[in-house]
């Protein structure tokens, strides 16, 4: 379920959460994924529990990038941390930020990618579904050989003491999402 896509004509990346009115402002088959090329379709609403997304008119991509499914929460976490984090961290305010960012060397797309002017990358992965501490391990020396850093979110089945005791001892710190909890603040009555 991506947020961006690929313009069929200008080849630029079109962020779906940039637009005002993504039906009226798209044409239909303008826009197509960005790593296999098939034709996206629009799903959800800009105001509305399910985010307005792409998604393939396939099952799924069949680039090679490697990519796994992702739930209404996966989504939301990628846009809240886009949204955000930039305005939240002084360190980040020069960095132009990307949701799903590919790095072609890896096959590997980016949840959230901060790009500081002088080249620097920061990747913020969503993980909500179960991950081994040795798969996390795996995919942080992945973004490291690339000289890229990375920062884990975890939540759901990922959300376990070894994990986040693996991002202490290896990252120094370590981040937990909560949607349930997310959501019930933000429908308190204030």
């Amino acid at each position: 379920m991506p947020f961006v896509g690929k313009d069929v004509n200008s080849g630029a990346r079109i962020n779906i959460l940039h637009l005002k009115d993504p039906r009226k402002e798209l044409l239909k088959g303008q826009v197509v994924c960005p790593f296999c090329e098939a034709v996206f379709a629009i799903r959800g609403q800009v105001e509305g529990k399910l985010t307005i997304h792409f998604m393939h008119t396939t099952d799924e991509c069949a680039s090679s990038y490697i990519s796994h499914p992702e739930s209404i929460e996966h989504l939301y976490f990628k846009e809240y941390i886009a949204r955000n984090l930039q305005s939240e961290l002084n360190e980040y305010s020069d960095a132009k930020v990307e949701l799903e960012y590919p790095i072609e060397s890896m096959k590997r797309i980016i949840d959230v990618a901060f790009i500081f002017p002088n080249g620097w990358i920061v990747a913020h992965e969503v993980q909500l579904s179960e991950i081994s501490t040795q798969e996390l391990a795996a995919r942080t020396k992945d973004y490291r050989n690339e000289g890229i850093d990375v920062i884990w979110w975890l939540g759901k089945g990922a959300d376990t003491a070894s994990n986040r005791n693996w991002c202490y001892t290896n990252q120094g710190e370590c981040y937990t999402i909560d949607f349930e909890t997310l959501t019930q603040i933000s429908n308190t009555p204030q």
